[in-house]
């Protein structure tokens, strides 16, 4: 009968895998640190500007103005900081407005761009298929001719101005349906727009970049030179009557004489109005005349 085996006393560092030596106890050798991040700078993304922030730079337009326009005894520096501060508002308006304009536009021509494009890039594939299978030298210059075409439709479906309207290379004619089948394709004949050939120019250039994020020609304020308003001036208040050598009953008749006057003033155009309806007449000429009929009724009763 075989004995029982007797267990080898092996190193525990030898038994552990390299990836978990670090948790053995005694190990001199630490766990590794973490790679270090790569600390790059943020990119500065461009806020979109949203209509209340075009309302809240008008508004502190309009403040800025009424206090420079109204305000007579304004002290000369805080005259010049707010001046400062209305141009740079003003400022600060047109590129909201601008960058408006151009979220607007983006959402505006987005599935048109997207569509052409991708019948731009159909094309170009198209043609580099050809020219690899052709083996005529005519051919693969005009092949060529064709992709260098179709080269710049697909840069301008990517790079043309995202601020300003987008033309379509591709529009949809009135008489497609009328047009057989078997007609010849004339997409290449179609007019291109001015701002494909100036795609073509910039790519020569390599300044597409900077066409893609040009700014369109900000929106006109006719905004009028600042003049100072007249105000109205204030009304002068009614003096006081002294009555501090008059008694009591003296103080009384002075007081309903001022507010007899005041009634007067405040009833003048009410009279003015109810006499031209005819409407003057006092009670107290409504009941003579009513006694005087009475008086008319009884003599005659009397005399018959």
């Amino acid at each position: 009968m075989a004995g029982k085996r007797k267990n080898e006393e092996a190193d525990p560092r030898q038994a552990v895998h390299e990836s978990r030596q670090y948790q053995v106890y005694g190990n001199d050798n630490p766990k590794p640190a973490k790679k270090p991040r790569r600390q790059e700078q943020p990119k500065e993304h461009k806020k979109q500007a949203h209509a209340s922030s075009v309302n809240d730079i008008k508004k502190r337009i309009r403040d800025v103005t009424r206090r420079l326009q109204r305000v007579e005894d304004l002290p000369a520096d805080v005259r010049i900081e707010d001046e400062r501060a209305l141009a740079a508002y003003q400022q600060e308006l047109a590129a909201a407005e601008a960058e408006k304009i151009r979220q607007k536009m983006i959402s505006k021509y987005h599935m048109v761009r997207f569509f052409e494009r991708q019948k731009a890039t159909r094309q170009l594939k198209r043609l580099r298929k050809q020219i690899l299978a052709t083996e005529s030298a005519e051919e693969v210059e005009a092949l060529k001719t064709q992709m260098h075409v179709a080269e710049v439709d697909l840069n301008y479906t990517q790079n043309s101005p995202l601020s300003e309207p987008y033309i379509s290379l591709y529009p949809l004619q009135k008489d497609s349906l009328k047009v057989s089948e078997d007609a010849p394709k004339t997409e290449d004949s179609q007019p291109k727009p001015a701002m494909w050939f100036e795609v073509e120019k910039c790519m020569e250039d390599s300044t597409l970049n900077k066409l893609r994020n040009r700014v369109g020609k900000p929106p006109v304020h006719n905004s009028k030179p600042l003049e100072m308003i007249a105000r109205r001036p204030k009304a002068k208040p009614t003096p006081v009557p002294d009555t501090s050598g008059l008694n009591r009953r003296e103080r009384r008749s002075q007081q309903r004489v001022l507010e007899g006057s005041k009634k007067g003033k405040n009833k003048s155009m009410g009279f003015e109005k109810n006499a031209i309806f005819g409407a003057s007449q006092s009670a107290k000429g409504h009941k003579s005349e009513v006694v005087e009929d009475d008086d008319d009724s009884d003599v005659g009763f009397f005399e018959q």
